[in-house]
This record gives C-alpha cells, structure tokens and sequence, in this order.
C-alpha cells in the first residue's frame, strides 16, 4: 500500500497540533503575498493565480500525502467547482446573450461570490463522495488510472455539453475578486483545516493504513472509508480552487483545468515535499519562481552587450526535471514531507 512518494519513516509533528507546524506555513504566505502583489498590478494578478493553485495542491494533499494514493481525478473538481462558481455568478444578461443553449432555470440564478464558492464546495465534495465510493478501493497504478479517467469524462462533458455551460468557448464576464486580501484569507482557511485534518485521529489512522495495512486493519480501520472520507474532503477543497481561479481570472473554461492544471499542482506537490503543509506552500512558490524566471528569459533578457532568450516551452522542460530529480535523488521533497519548524522552539 506505501508510494514511492511517501516512503514509510516517521515523520515528525504529525501526530499532535503544534503552533509552529500551523503559524510558520500561514506567515510565509501572507508576507510573500502581500510582498508579491505590492509590487505591480501583473504581480498582485499572479499573486491571486498561485494562491488559488496553492488550494489546488493542499487538496492534493489532504489525499495523497495521507493515503499514498496517486489521483489525477482532483483537478476534475476543480472543473465543477470553476463552472458552477461562474454559472452562479455571471449576471444574468450574459447568459441569456453568450450561453444561449444553457438550461433555463441556470439562466436565472445569480448570486454573490461568497455564497457560489459555498455551493461550489458542497458540489465538488458530493461528486468526490461519489467518485470514491467506488474507486477508493483501487490503489496503485489502477487508482491511477481510474481517477485520470474521471479527468476525461469531466473534461469531456464540459466541454461539450453547452446545457450546463458554455461548452467549448470560455464563460466570461466571472466576477472577480476585489482585493488580493480575499485570495489570501481562503488560502489561510483551507491551510489550517487541512493540517487539523493531516493531525485528526482519522488523517493518523489513514496515514497507518499507507504505511501498514494489515496492522492497520488490525486497529480497526477501514481502509475504504477513511479513502473515501479524505477523497471527498480533497475534492471539495479542490472544487473551492477552481472556484478561487475562476474569480480571479474573470472567465472560466474546461480545459484551464486539464493536463497542464494536473501536471503543474502535482509537480509543486511532489517538489515541496507530499506529505505536509509546508511542502504544498514551499513546492507551490518554488515551481511558480522559477516558472516565471524562465518566462522572463523566454522573453528575451539584455545583458548588457549580450541577449539571453530562451525557446518557449523551456518551463514545462525545466519543471518536468525538476520533478524527475526530486523523485530520484530527494523523493520526499524540497522538506523532507517535514512539517516548519524552528530548532530554538521544538518541542524535546
């Protein structure tokens, strides 16, 4: 039952709520954040961008670094929770005008953004429940397998059916949020429920069951209903992501959401380190630095006398092997899957 990604030593502060664990992780984000968005308009937009995918990685977390199972299915909750947050939300004359084909009592509805992401939540985590009812039972390349399958089907479906979206064009005119500070409370929120949940006395028997099913079992765990439980969790966490995305960038589609969206969370998960918080927060800005460095140098750079460009796509490239080095040399991530901590301040 272990992954590769999560090798099977104790990790410590996992087991109990230590304040460090929780305040350095959260202080981190607000200072990068609000430093990032105080420098230009582009910054705070990008700003707004990474932490709607740093959710999307701590529900990859909530799942993976506690159960040991591989799922390409989260970001497919990231769809509907985009889509439902943008079909509550768009004021009702452009749907009337754009999605023209839309079912009608959805062309109705209109409400504000706080009570969408709600809604979207609760669609997201129902929809995993029932996703996980059946795959839960899968482990290894065959859970692998099946939550990819439920990327294509979601993909498929909305992309295609306009009854319930705007099918392949982009569903625009999303409200947006009006402060950076709004992307940064929910960021906070989602950190600390997600580490409430990693040190809960179910995330602590979920993470037995990776290590040792059989004594797991012993204790009187049921492997499939705890996979199921934290299979829901993750995906109404990753619903509130796509939700998150589609209020920031004002216009929302299916295939924001789909390979590149899968690959770039799980390669920040993995970089950062699978198994904690802080490795959500430290491979999610790592792989967004250094993404928009080689942006810039994709652009071109001057040098003084010299002109540095590099070809375009060279970021996929250089996080692609970023990711191969990690799980070769350093599988458990930038952290070591360690929770923050300061020495002067651990616990003995």
């Amino acid at each position: 039952m272990s992954n590769d990604l999560l090798p099977s030593s104790q990790l410590p502060g996992v087991t109990r709520f230590q304040w460090q664990q929780l305040l350095g992780p959260i202080v981190v984000v607000v200072i990068v954040a609000y430093a990032a968005s105080s420098v230009s308009a582009s910054f705070a937009f990008l700003t707004e961008g990474t932490l709607a995918l740093l959710v999307m990685v701590l529900a990859l977390q909530v799942l993976i670094g506690n159960s040991g199972v591989l799922s390409f299915g989260q970001a497919a909750f990231a769809m509907v929770g985009g889509f439902a947050t943008g079909l509550l939300t768009v004021p009702v004359r452009i749907k009337e005008n754009v999605l023209d084909e839309l079912w009608e009592p959805l062309k109705m509805i209109n409400m504000g953004i706080y009570p969408s992401l709600v809604i979207a939540v609760a669609i997201g985590a129902f929809l995993a429940f029932i996703t996980g009812l059946f795959l839960m039972r899968l482990s290894g390349l065959a859970a692998g397998i099946a939550t990819f399958a439920v990327l294509m089907v979601a993909d498929n479906v909305l992309f295609n059916w306009k009854l319930i979206g705007p099918g392949p064009q982009v569903m625009p005119q999303v409200p947006k949020f009006g402060f950076i500070d709004e992307s940064i409370a929910i960021a906070v929120l989602v950190m600390i429920v997600v580490y409430l949940i990693g040190i809960s006395r179910r995330g602590r028997l979920l993470r037995a069951t990776r290590e040792d099913a059989l004594a797991a079992r012993a204790l009187g765990a049921s492997i499939w209903r705890l996979r199921v439980l934290f299979f829901t969790a993750s995906g109404g966490i990753a619903a509130l992501s796509g939700a998150m995305y589609a209020h920031h960038a004002g216009a929302v589609s299916a295939r924001d959401f789909y390979l590149g969206f899968t690959f770039t969370t799980l390669a920040m998960l993995v970089i950062g380190g699978a198994s904690s918080v802080w490795g959500a927060v430290v491979g999610t800005i790592l792989v967004t630095a250094i993404g928009q460095l080689l942006l810039v140098f994709e652009g071109g750079v001057t040098l003084g006398s010299i002109e540095f460009t590099l070809p375009n796509g060279v970021r996929g490239l250089v996080i692609a092997a970023a990711l191969v080095v990690i799980l070769i040399w350093r599988p458990r991530g930038v952290t070591g899957g360690k929770e923050f901590r300061l020495p002067f301040l651990s616990r003995t």
